[in-house]
């Protein structure tokens, strides 16, 4: 059996996914969502016994996904203990740019003294806190990608959880490599400003949605390296399987669901679940991996400031594309809220569901 939980994590994600099987459970969670939104999980972690994951994520540098574990690892009262901490510090990602370059004998150059492996911001923060403990311990320590070819790496927990990765590629490592500094700096400078909300004529809210017309927009690719960094995963038990997009980018998610078809000789990949990437922005979620996957249950975790995630484009893709499509909110902003129209929902198959009550979890359970 699995279980999703979408916090409320601002803007952010920030995910538990619990796996039981004959009688074992084994937790991981999967970012901390914004520094703001840290009481929340603060406040669902002290309803545990113990707060233990047997893993802990963080998708890549961006405040909304790693403010919050930062807070989480600095919290003396909640004492949270892992087995592994999976995370790409800009360590790993040079270990890219000396292939490139071609360091002696072709493979990764020899790891940076402590003092020239400190990335500035909330990159630095995290890799001062985890670099005594298990980090990356599943990968030797190393960094956690998609090798060019061969098959895609697949990490089985002691429970039995199954994490296949599918992002983040080589070539996306060494581009955010080169922009550390400017990436962390670009996404601490925006967190830092007050939200100033954007009328954006493709995407306002209040008036009828034209959903063909939106989902027929010519998609825009996101090029940003911090996204393209993120840890994208396929988490497996039996013939239940979630995809874990964070903030990947689309043609990465595209290629390696493809090779991923291949393996397994299927074409399309059935799924139980797919939390969207990039909070469902119109960038991210296309048509040319939406297509490879067989799903109904589509998963959005943001409140809808800073950027009025998720996008309608993004939205309107989905039900266009797909039959009796379950949308699942963890806030009701009011990016979220235009979907509840119902004729819009009898129209065109779909339904939305949202936290039983305001500012708590939406939890999803499978098998």
């Amino acid at each position: 059996m699995l279980t999703l939980e979408m916090l409320p994590a601002g803007c952010g994600d920030c995910l538990i996914l619990e796996h039981v099987q004959e009688g074992r459970s084994e937790r991981v969670l999967i970012d901390g969502g914004t520094p703001a939104s840290y009481p929340a999980l603060r406040a669902r972690l002290s309803r545990d016994a113990r707060s233990h994951f047997d893993l802990i994520v963080v998708t890549h540098v961006d405040a909304d996904h790693i403010g919050g574990i930062l807070e989480l690892l600095r919290d003396p009262a909640v004492g949270i203990t892992y087995d592994d901490l999976w995370f790409n510090g800009q360590h790993h990602m040079k270990s890219f740019l000396a292939e490139l370059t071609g360091a002696e004998g072709g493979g990764a150059a020899p790891e940076a003294p402590p003092e020239d492996r400190l990335g500035p911001g909330q990159g630095e923060a995290l890799t001062t806190i985890i670099q005594g403990g298990p980090w990356n311990e599943a990968f030797r320590r190393g960094p956690i990608a998609v090798p060019d070819t061969g098959a895609l790496p697949r990490i089985k927990l002691r429970g039995g959880l199954s994490l296949t990765v599918l992002s983040p590629t080589p070539v996306a490592l060494r581009k955010m490599a080169l922009v550390w500094a400017r990436e962390v700096r670009s996404v601490n400078e925006e967190l830092s400003r007050p939200f100033m909300a954007t009328q954006d004529p493709a995407d306002r809210l209040g008036g009828a949605l034209d959903v063909g017309a939106l989902a027929a927009e010519p998609p825009q690719r996101d090029d940003a390296p911090a996204n393209g960094s993120s840890i994208a995963l396929l988490a497996e038990s039996g013939t239940q399987a979630c995809l874990l997009a964070a903030d990947a980018w689309p043609q990465v998610l595209a290629e390696t669901l493809q090779r991923l078809l291949q393996e397994r000789g299927l074409s399309r990949l059935p799924l139980s679940a797919v939390k969207l990437p990039h909070h469902g922005s119109k960038r991210n979620v296309t048509r040319e991996w939406l297509d490879l996957v067989e799903c109904s249950d589509f998963l959005i975790s943001t409140d809808g400031t800073r950027f009025r995630h998720p996008d309608a484009q993004a939205i309107a893709r989905i039900v266009a594309a797909k039959r009796g499509v379950r949308l699942h909110f963890n806030t009701a902003s009011l990016s979220a809220s235009q979907w509840k129209s119902e004729s819009l929902q009898v129209r065109h198959g779909f339904t939305t569901t949202y936290p039983a009550v305001e500012g708590g979890s939406r939890i999803l359970t499978w098998g």
